[in-house]
């Protein structure tokens, strides 16, 4: 990894797990074990592996669970409202206050994250000076994460979520797999303007592209080689795919 400047991970992982809940899991889904380890395990252990030595977890949800299971040597900042992706970043604003190097920003239930995929979006957004580089996949059936929109030539618009998708949108195979790298000092500021007016009533952190393409920063893509990447478990269902491709993976 180019280590030009510094950077700090962020993980999100204050979700209620709604759909887990709804399926008569008790514990957070971050806790799970698979394959013998906590789903958030898989993450934190990637970004450590990587040299990303300083590691901030967003709880809420079923914090001090997800507290005991990492332990010692991470810092955690509460989102006391879950109102989404936005906010929770939002959360670590005051906090990161004179912070001027880079944050990548992943989602705790993404085990297949490597740190091949971490280096390589990382060098591409430092060599190419962006405020914001982000991991996209491609899948023959797409999972309902946010859509990548494209330009004619080619060049990212903005990422739409599922809800707010329209038919059109919702046929694009090349989604957001909600791993981010960004220029600290260019996205926290910027964060306010997220607005919550979409089908959840939500902040979401995809909105923050298509300011920073507004206010004229470079956002750069960088597309996964194996989709399973960017796989994350919202489900019972995903849990169970997610433990047949952990078989593949590790093979």
């Amino acid at each position: 990894m180019n280590e030009s400047r510094e950077i700090t991970g962020v993980v999100l992982a204050a979700g209620q797990s709604t759909r887990m809940s709804a399926a008569g899991i008790k514990q957070s889904k971050l806790a799970l074990e698979l394959a013998g380890k906590p789903v958030i395990k898989y993450v934190t252990d990637t970004l450590i592996k990587s040299g990303i030595k300083r590691n901030i977890i967003i709880v809420g949800y079923q914090a001090d669970e997800i507290k005991q299971v990492l332990g010692n040597g991470f810092e955690f900042v509460i989102q006391k409202e879950r109102l989404g992706t936005g906010h929770a970043l939002m959360q670590v604003r005051d906090y990161l206050k004179n912070y001027t190097g880079d944050l990548f920003v992943v989602v705790g239930d993404s085990p297949f994250l490597t740190t091949e995929v971490i280096n390589t979006l990382v060098n591409k957004h430092r060599l190419s000076g962006a405020a914001a580089t982000i991991l996209t996949a491609c899948y023959d059936k797409p999972p309902d994460y946010g859509r990548i929109i494209r330009d004619k030539n080619g060049k990212l618009v903005k990422v739409v979520e599922v809800k707010d998708a329209s038919k059109d949108e919702l046929a694009i195979k090349e989604v957001h797999t909600s791993h981010y790298c960004f220029r600290a000092e260019v996205v926290l500021p910027l964060l306010s303007e997220i607005k919550n007016n979409n089908a959840k009533k939500e902040y979401y952190l995809t909105d923050i592209i298509e300011i920073l393409l507004k206010h004229n920063h470079l956002v750069e893509t960088v597309r996964a080689d194996d989709p399973v990447v960017g796989m994350a478990i919202n489900t019972m269902e995903d849990f169970v795919e997610a433990e047949k491709a952990m078989k593949r993976f590790t093979s």
